[in-house]
């Protein structure tokens, strides 16, 4: 997502958050409690209530030769680095939130170091896509409208994660089949509730629908860097290519942090 702002003094960066493309990576949902399964909602028709909130699919990097690079507000080759898939990439979204921080004093080094030391030491075994797998169930017969078919459950592994804040903010993890390749994905979305959000004039959107293509700000604070620190923990711990993306950025981010 875009950064409108990093203001250095007060320690804080503000970002756009789109509401009302449902099919994107930020989506609108409603849900009465963490465990249920969210609802997408059409926040140009539906008001915002405080049953809503938001699932990000949050990324961490862009390849420095897409068009996508553009989006980034660290699109430089000094700040690249190469991933596991052997492409040069930037820091984006949760790596710019990160960046910015360490370079506020907010994340120290030692911080960063304890980052390092806890991703490395990881073993492959425990990575989450050794631990989990995709189980699909024996068929069984199922007679619908004249026609047998054989019927069996897929289940996905699905994971949540409480940022020690009483579930106001989550992490989830949802285990999937890989859409380009064999095997299996972990991907990490973010949670929390659309409260969190202010419009252009500093108002709740809560009450109100969205105005068209409206979008809201998200700030991030010292308050909330733990969140980002976290969830360099949980990207280290997907699989083998986040580990690997994982350390490059950080000791990327220490480098330009001295």
């Amino acid at each position: 997502m875009k950064i409108l702002e990093v203001d250095s003094f007060e320690k804080k960066i503000k970002i756009e958050i789109p509401i009302t493309k449902p099919t994107g990576k930020i989506r609108i949902k409603e849900r009465r409690s963490y465990t249920d399964f969210g609802i997408p909602v059409a926040t140009r028709r539906k008001p915002f209530n405080r049953n809503m909130y938001v699932e990000w699919q949050i990324g961490y990097d862009v390849e420095l030769s897409s068009k996508r690079a553009a989006l980034s507000t660290l699109n430089s080759d000094s700040l690249s680095f190469t991933a596991y898939n052997k492409k040069r990439k930037i820091l984006y979204e949760l790596s710019e939130y990160f960046y910015y921080f360490s370079k506020m004093g907010v994340i120290t080094l030692d911080e960063i170091d304890s980052l390092v030391q806890f991703v490395e030491e990881i073993p492959e075994e425990q990575l989450i896509e050794s631990v989990y797998r995709i189980y699909k169930s024996n068929p069984v017969k199922k007679e619908l409208n004249n026609l047998v078919f054989l019927e069996s459950e897929v289940k996905y592994p699905h994971l949540i994660y409480d940022f020690n804040n009483g579930f106001l903010v989550i992490a989830e993890i949802t285990i999937r089949e890989k859409q380009k390749a064999v095997g299996i994905q972990p991907m990490l979305y973010i949670c929390f509730p659309v409260s969190c959000l202010k419009d252009k004039e500093g108002k709740t959107f809560l009450g109100r629908t969205a105005g068209q293509n409206e979008v809201a700000i998200l700030e991030l604070d010292r308050s909330k860097a733990f969140i980002v620190r976290e969830c360099f923990k949980i990207f280290g711990m997907l699989s083998k290519s986040h580990k690997h993306d994982i350390l490059e950025i950080l000791k990327l981010i220490k480098k330009a942090t001295i």
